[in-house]
């Protein structure tokens, strides 16, 4: 996945469904190296930017486990659940009307 940065002062980034406000920096190169380095992070782990401080960033290795929702276009577009970075069981993809377009069974694909 690219991650954007910023190009003006404090403005908002969505990133992983959160909204991120970031500082203004007198450094565009910086902050370009920091959004563009690459974590390597053990499996299942993956790399995502977080809030950080008053109005920083952080770069971490995080591994997805537990309950899982997605919010996209004003409803719940997808949920399932994470066992150690694996999607476990069912996961059900939503319509605006909260009706059930597709259903993916993952205990069935081990």
């Amino acid at each position: 996945m690219a991650y954007k940065y910023p190009k003006k002062c404090g403005a908002p980034v969505l990133i992983a469904m959160t909204i991120l406000a970031y500082g203004c920096s007198h450094d565009d190169a910086a902050r370009q190296s920091f959004f563009a380095e690459k974590l390597a992070c053990p499996p299942p782990s993956v790399a995502e930017f977080d809030p950080w401080g008053q109005q920083g960033s952080e770069h971490v290795c995080k591994i997805k486990h537990g309950p899982f929702v997605a919010f996209e276009s004003d409803h719940v577009k997808l949920r399932g659940q994470y066992d150690n970075g694996v999607e476990v069981g069912i996961w059900r993809w939503y319509d605006a009307a909260g009706k059930v377009e597709k259903e993916v069974d993952y205990s069935r694909k081990q």
